[in-house]
């Protein structure tokens, strides 16, 4: 069975959403993704894997932009 979630980042934030295989913990590439600030996204899981959903704070906005811009600098 499929099960579409419709994730919809309205009020600011933008939203992470992970896709996990249920018996190694692992991230699914394929699942996952960024929904930013304003827009809306649907997501699929299927056969048991779960989906991890998370409302970026302004904090790990700013810690994530510095960590790309050191890497981009090296």
């Amino acid at each position: 069975m499929t099960t579409t979630i419709t994730v919809k980042a309205g009020h600011g934030w933008p939203v992470r959403v992970q896709g996990i295989d249920p018996h190694t913990s692992e991230d699914i590439p394929m699942y996952s993704g960024l929904v930013a600030a304003g827009e809306t996204r649907d997501f699929i899981c299927h056969s048991a894997m779960d989906l991890r959903i998370h409302e970026i704070q302004p904090d790990e906005v700013a810690a994530e932009k510095a960590a790309t811009d050191a890497t981009t600098a090296a």
